[in-house]
């Protein structure tokens, strides 16, 4: 018989064992109805007391079958069919004789109290038992059929031996009668030792739990411990449970996936779940649990106990927002929390991001059943949310794990309107409140472990500076969005946002090794993406905080209106966990500006750094003009320190963005010094250089700040200088040229007439350098110019620090060749100076002299005759 075939059996078989609450009531009803009777007809008469319900049959005395052995009445059970009732009782032969007690020498009859006779057989597994060895016990159960109106209390239960000196060869030895105060269901909270594939096993309710279902069905769990007390295993006995209403009615049970098979070693302990799911509507106050067994080739059902169910514990699984649930895991406590919930809704269908915290609050280690995901609406909509993080997940005591639910679906994203239920596993089940099974009939049961109310999404403004606290295994940490913005990078540009996070612990804590994600609108960024931290390690201590900037880059022309940052925790190479995700309105935080002459410093405590611009020159040009741009940092600390490479944009009134080549030292500023970086770009005649701003950010390449010799690929932190080139005038003498960082003084100019095609220039000048200023390599030339009085040029191409040394009372020469000098005799020349950077000239300082005629050689006087 199959499966199904059973399940129609059993309910067929409308199965019916007398209760003991069933047997009280009638003895009390009959007794009530006499006392009442009585009371009505002689008032002086006294009420009889209903004898107290007994569920032992140990008190019937034994019947002897020889001088010194025994048979006892060990068990009797019930079970109602259509077509009458099937009764089962097991006799216990005790032979204390020195020889073998031969079983086909007796056997057994009942007879009820008006005389009609039964002949019960033995059960199949019996029939082979032929004797009792001495010193040994054996048990025989019998099966026989009986009307439906038959009681326990009706039957004589009678010993027969074979007796020739007996007119009809038998001879009855003793007989045994069950009182009407018997029940032969056992009371709520007492174990039961039944006869399993001749095993003595002690079976034992666990209890009974009530889950929510749907359609105005509830899922009903019963717990069962079966206790091999027999010196053998016990392999996968034929057995069945049912559950039996007060009313009668019988609901076949199905055990979940750890209850199946059944193989209990000796000794050992077996804990079984059972399901079922009723109507609401079905009371299960003083219900019974009714165990079964097949029994031969034929399958009969024969019934084995019945036990009195306690009453059901309602699972209180729903949960008010921001409340944990508490759900038992082979008696392990494990917590469970929404943390957070937030809906995206975009044309008629919303994205749902909910965040749930799994806390092991016991003393074992837990494995985490592989719970699903539902999210219910009010009109009845059931929307599964897929997810692997439960995947092998096994907490420690004290462990915590944060795992991200999402999913996308239809609707007006309203979660007030929404539950997240978390249901029992269908395919694999682990731990003793995770019973599911998919039995041969095809019934699967998954019930709720968990209802929880979705938490109102926290919102402040532009998701920028409102830190929102996490706890998970590693500890707590407040994280907020300290700044956003969107950086020009060549022909696209840089979304960065710097995150703060804080250890909100007591302890010290170590970071887990985290990825960014980026989500514009609902579009998730898979191309460049980094985080970088501030600061070396990991390890934060109790109300420590530490910057970490996220970075990704963007088509330039895209306009968003959402922006979503999240930072995954690294599980495996395989594997990643949303750690948080912080959710922006998607509008940048404008670049803060400094405006001219004023200083921004950046850093903290030991670490800061005054940034400003110095000055801005326009080099005029034929098609195009340069802007240059000296960029001072100081070094405010009490230490060696300062900024890694910097990386600049030239951005103009109209938003157009020229990215600035940069020159910056190696060598980092010490305490109170100053390091200069060099900004210069090429930009057309046609902008309004008194409009400009220099954005200048910090560079990053590879996870890291760049520093020496390293090319930026990204740039954080960014700053807009208001840099309007200075206006350069022309001095009128060579005293203390600003050549920042140098100062040059022509102290005298000497051009001296030879008489000849050569000119030789002598300059006594005075070079100074402030020492205090780090700087990278000059690119700049100084350029000497002689101008004739006639008009005529000649250059002298200078580099500062070489050509031209720094120190006082310092000598140039250098010569000139022109036929033009060979006949003059006297006059002036202007001597200029010029700062010439990337080709492009500047006038600094010019000054005219006298040539010096002391070489010109004397002329002879002309002999007139």
């Amino acid at each position: 018989m199959d499966q199904k075939k059973m399940v129609v059996s059993l309910l067929a078989s409308a199965m019916l064992i007398s209760s003991t609450a069933g047997m009280a009531m009638a003895a009390n009803t009959a007794a009530t109805k006499s006392s009442s009777a009585s009371t009505n007809s002689n008032t002086t008469k006294k009420t009889t007391a209903p004898k107290p319900v007994v569920h032992t049959l140990g008190n019937l005395s034994p019947v002897k079958v020889t001088a010194r052995s025994t048979v006892r009445l060990t068990d009797v059970n019930i079970l109602a069919q259509d077509d009458g009732n099937v009764v089962t009782y097991t006799l216990s032969y005790k032979n204390n004789d020195s020889k073998p007690l031969m079983m086909i020498d007796y056997w057994s009859k009942v007879k009820t109290k008006g005389g009609t006779l039964f002949s019960p057989k033995l059960i199949a597994k019996d029939q082979e038992k032929k004797s009792v060895s001495p010193g040994s016990t054996v048990d025989l159960t019998y099966v026989m059929k009986a009307g439906r109106e038959v009681k326990i209390s009706d039957l004589n239960f009678l010993i027969v031996k074979w007796d020739f000196s007996q007119a009809n060869y038998e001879r009855t030895l003793g007989k045994f009668n069950v009182p009407a105060s018997y029940s032969i269901t056992t009371p709520v909270g007492k174990p039961k030792t039944v006869r399993l594939s001749d095993s003595a096993v002690k079976v034992k309710v666990a209890g009974i739990k009530v889950y929510p279902g749907e359609d105005k069905n509830q899922y009903v769990k019963i717990g069962v411990n079966l206790n091999n007390i027999s010196y053998k295993l016990l392999e996968n006995p034929n057995i069945k449970w049912i559950l039996r209403t007060p009313g009668g009615v019988n609901y076949p049970l199905t055990p979940d996936k750890d209850s199946t098979p059944v193989s209990i070693q000796a000794q050992a302990n077996k804990s079984l779940g059972l399901m079922v799911s009723l109507p609401t509507s079905v009371k299960l106050q003083k219900s019974e649990l009714l165990l079964v067994e097949e029994q031969g080739e034929e399958k009969s059902v024969l019934p084995v106990a019945a036990m009195q169910l306690p009453e059901a514990s309602k699972s209180n699984v729903s949960v008010a927002a921001n409340q944990p649930n508490i759900i038992s895991i082979d008696g392990q406590p494990l917590s469970t929390l929404l943390s957070s919930s937030r809906a995206r809704v975009e044309d008629g269908e919303y994205t749902l991001t909910m965040q749930m915290v799994f806390k092991n609050e016991g003393k074992k280690a837990i494995k985490v059943p592989t719970y699903s995901f539902e999210v219910r609406t009010d009109d009845g909509t059931i929307n599964p949310i897929e997810t692997k993080a439960l995947d092998n997940l096994k907490l420690n005591p004290g462990d915590i794990k944060t795992v991200k639910l999402s999913g996308t679906f239809q609707g007006d994203g309203d979660t007030s309107k929404m539950k997240l239920y978390v249901m029992s596993p269908k395919d694999k089940t682990e731990g003793t409140d995770s019973a599911t099974t998919t039995p041969a009939s095809g019934l699967v049961f998954s019930y709720p472990v968990g209802v929880y109310t979705m938490p109102e999404s926290v919102s402040g403004g532009d998701g920028l500076t409102t830190e929102t606290v996490i706890n998970n295994n590693k500890g707590t940490f407040g994280v907020s969005i300290g700044s956003l913005q969107r950086l020009p990078w060549l022909d696209t540009d840089i979304i960065a946002a710097k995150v703060t996070i804080r250890n909100a612990s007591s302890k010290t804590v170590q970071l887990p090794e985290l990825e960014a994600m980026f989500t514009i609108d609902s579009a998730k960024i898979d191309g460049d993406k980094k985080l970088i931290y501030t600061q070396a390690g990991k390890l934060l201590g109790a109300g420590m905080t530490t910057e970490a900037y996220l970075l990704t880059k963007i088509p330039s022309d895209l306009r968003m209106s959402r922006l979503e940052l999240s930072l995954n925790e690294k599980v495996s190479e395989e594997e990643m966990n949303e750690w948080i995700t912080l959710s922006t309105s998607g509008l940048i935080q404008p670049i803060f500006f400094i405006s001219k002459g004023k200083t921004y410093t950046s850093g903290t405590g030991d670490k800061e750094t005054e940034m400003g611009s110095r000055r801005t020159i326009r080099y005029p040009g034929t098609s195009s003009d340069i802007v240059y741009t000296e960029f001072e940092m100081t070094n405010k600390s009490l230490r060696q320190s300062g900024l890694g490479k910097l990386v600049a944009y030239y951005k103009t009134a109209d938003g157009q963005y020229y990215r600035a080549t940069a020159k910056q030292s190696e060598r980092l500023p010490g305490p109170g010094q100053k390091s200069i970086v060099t900004f210069w770009a090429k930009l057309p005649k046609s902008v309004t250089f008194s409009d400009l701003k220099l954005v200048v950010g910090e560079g990053v390449a590879d996870g890291k700040f760049v520093t020496g010799e390293g090319e930026a690929t990204a740039y954080v932190n960014a700053v807009a200088f208001e840099v309007p080139p200075v206006s350069i005038s022309v001095q009128g003498n060579l005293s203390n040229i600003d050549l920042y960082p140098y100062s040059l003084t022509a102290n005298s100019v000497r051009a001296y007439l030879a008489g000849s095609s050569s000119v030789q220039i002598e300059m006594n000048y005075s070079l100074s350098r402030s020492e205090e200023i780090e700087m990278g390599e000059n690119e700049h030339k100084l350029i000497l110019t002689l101008t004739d009085q006639a008009g005529k040029t000649y250059e002298k191409e200078l580099t500062l620090g070489t050509d031209i040394k720094v120190g006082k009372n310092q000598t140039l020469t250098w010569s000139i060749e022109d036929s033009f000098f060979e006949k003059l005799r006297g006059g002036s020349y202007r001597l200029s100076v010029d700062d010439q950077f990337q080709g492009q000239r500047l006038r600094l300082a010019e000054q005219s002299y006298g040539y010096d005629l002391t070489k010109l050689p004397k002329e002879e006087p002309t002999d007139v005759r």
